[in-house]
């Protein structure tokens, strides 16, 4: 009994210690946002892990060739994309306060949710933001749908409904603490488990699409896993991993005794 609690006491001292304000942002892709004088972004957008996959859009429409309709507030900035074996990782940044959304010419405009292209050329999956769930779902075209038909903007769906529950990611939202051309910057981050997206090996193709609900502006980022998961054990394999952990809990048990 003494062991385990030092055991759980020790993992609780880790998590203690770990950096306070860590992000995916920072500490996995590398990239330190900072504007100069005029209020412009200031920096390399470039990750500094080497197997990061990156588009940077900064106050432009890949659809249109113009800046955002509505303006900065609406600009998405970047989109990052890496993994390991165990998980793939997604951050974006932008204008837009996701998930609370922001009014706008007499509507509440909410982002949309996170679109993911496994190589089908259609949205496989999405994943919840507007509803901050971070749900995780296998999708077919007929479950996205467009949120606002108001705004001429760019086209195409922004959010899903229905679908197939696979699981969760892990996702956080947090105002970055710079003003960027008259408007806050946020960044909103996922942890995505390998296996809930069909456990895809090195070489296999992610596409990622984010917009907010009124479409004023899209990003679209074509990226790859760089990553092997590791092997699923085989049911024999899984058989003998847990004699031996059997033989082991009663070996400690008769040392105790």
């Amino acid at each position: 009994m003494k062991l385990i609690t030092v055991l759980i006491l020790a993992t609780l001292a880790v998590g203690v210690a770990a950096p306070a304000g860590a992000t995916l942002l920072s500490d996995l892709f590398g990239v330190s946002l900072a504007v100069d004088g005029s209020g412009t972004f200031s920096h390399m957008w470039a990750p500094t892990s080497p197997t990061a996959d990156y588009m940077a859009d900064d106050n432009y429409s890949v659809y249109f060739m113009r800046p955002p309709y509505g303006g900065e507030v609406f600009d998405i900035e970047a989109v990052y994309f890496d993994d390991d074996e165990t998980n793939a990782y997604v951050a974006v940044v932008g204008s837009f306060p996701v998930p609370v959304g922001l009014p706008f010419m007499g509507s509440i405009i909410k982002p949309g949710d996170l679109g993911i292209d496994l190589g089908g050329g259609a949205l496989d999956i999405g994943v919840d933001i507007d509803g901050a769930t971070g749900e995780v779902a296998d999708t077919a075209p007929g479950d996205w749908y467009q949120s606002s038909s108001v705004f001429v903007a760019e086209v195409g769906p922004t959010n899903y409904t229905g679908g197939v529950p696979l699981g969760f990611a892990s996702v956080d939202f947090y105002d970055y603490g710079i003003v960027e051309r008259g408007y806050g910057t946020y960044v909103f981050e996922l942890t995505i488990p390998r296996h809930v997206l069909g456990s895809p090996v090195a070489g296999d193709y992610i596409g990622i699409d984010w917009t907010m609900g009124c479409r004023n502006d899209v990003v679209h980022l074509d990226a790859q896993f760089d990553s092997e998961a590791p092997p699923v054990p085989e049911p024999g394999t899984l058989l003998l991993l847990g004699t031996g952990l059997l033989g082991a809990a009663g070996f400690v048990r008769r040392r105790r005794r």
